[in-house]
């Protein structure tokens, strides 16, 4: 059985990170990582038309996403998002494909991702856009409120916790809602 995962987080928090390596470590079976922010910076015009570019690009991944499933292929979507009605399509989307769904949040200090989206939008054209004035700890604190939402939240990463720990955590995740399926 295919699964989805979605993969959430606060920007620059290494959601993209993990998901290439999760579907690295599972390439035999040819999942997917659906980064919408890199497909959303591929429409022309999409720094002065965020959301409707954002909104298109979430449009062609959720039928790509619906193709790959369809195929009875995994797919993860590191995807930071703060409020239900997203995560709720992609749950939607493995129910209609017959798919598990695994809501995950990667942790990460807030510090330190403030650095790396920092560094990232010095190192030239960015894909991600910026945080609207927000400082990160207010991103954090605002994400989290939202997780504590969330029933089927599994929590993965930690302070000092490598990617091996993180995708041995989603792969649990994974197994887990397989199993219930």
């Amino acid at each position: 059985m295919a699964v989805l995962v979605h993969l959430n987080g606060i920007p620059a928090s290494g959601k993209s990170t993990v998901a290439r390596a999760w579907v690295d470590r599972h390439a035999a079976s040819l999942p997917v990582a659906f980064d919408i922010d890199v497909l959303r910076a591929m429409i022309g015009g999409w720094r002065d038309a965020l959301r409707p570019a954002g909104i298109a690009a979430r449009e062609m991944a959720m039928a790509a996403m619906r193709a790959h499933l369809r195929s009875g292929r995994d797919v993860i979507v590191p995807q930071y998002a703060r409020s239900a009605a997203f995560v709720d399509e992609l749950a939607a989307l493995a129910s209609d494909e017959g798919a598990a769904f695994v809501e995950c949040a990667l942790h990460a200090d807030p510090a330190e991702a403030d650095r790396r989206f920092t560094a990232r939008a010095a190192s030239g054209p960015g894909v991600h856009g910026d945080l609207g004035g927000d400082l990160m700890v207010d991103v954090a604190v605002g994400l989290e409120a939202f997780l504590t939402t969330r029933r089927r939240l599994t929590r993965v990463g930690g302070p000092g916790q490598g990617i091996g720990a993180v995708l041995d955590q989603v792969d649990t995740a994974v197994a887990a809602a397989r199993q219930q399926r």
